[in-house]
């Protein structure tokens, strides 16, 4: 059964004189916080497969802090068009091929509202929290029925959200 883990980025620095937001390195918390999110992840024992990430400095060095916590190699893709994407879906869709688990890791606003996209219910106490945003370092946890390349809106189950002061 596929599953799904959104990670949005965690915390960043604000952008300096002449350095663009492309280039936002992550705080010392951020730091800390991206490696409370590996330890979620391994904690609930998932093997993770494939990571797509935004190639931006500071999900980059997300990775780079959930990378250590968690079990096993997965293969990485850094790609350019998921910061700037409004939607993560259509990444799922074509780069999903036969992972089992895939780990994204993103931006708002693309983040929350792939989330919200892609769940079939957000009833509950994680579905309340979901529905009114997806704070930096937080995770969200999808399975369902099928394959990535046919994912539609609405069909994921929504497993878990946590958020950084949940781990």
């Amino acid at each position: 059964m596929p599953r799904l883990i959104l990670l949005r980025h965690a915390t960043a620095e604000r952008a300096g004189p002449g350095e663009s937001d492309f280039d936002r390195s992550l705080t010392k918390g951020g730091r800390k916080e991206a490696s409370e999110a590996g330890r979620v992840i391994a904690g609930r024992e998932e093997k993770v497969d494939l990571v797509l990430s935004s190639d931006s400095r500071r999900t980059r060095q997300t990775w780079e802090g959930v990378a250590p916590e968690i079990a096993g190699t997965p293969a990485v893709k850094f790609l350019r068009s998921m910061f700037e994407a409004n939607d993560y879906l259509p990444v799922i869709k074509s780069e999903g091929r036969k992972a089992g688990t895939i780990l994204l890791i993103g931006h708002n606003p693309a983040m929350h509202g792939t989330a919200v996209e892609i769940a079939s219910s957000l009833a509950g106490r994680d579905g309340g929290k979901l529905r009114h945003g997806f704070p930096k370092a937080a995770l969200a946890i999808f399975d369902f029925d099928g394959e990535w390349k046919s994912l539609r809106p609405g069909q994921m189950r929504l497993l878990a959200f946590i958020e950084p002061e949940d781990g």
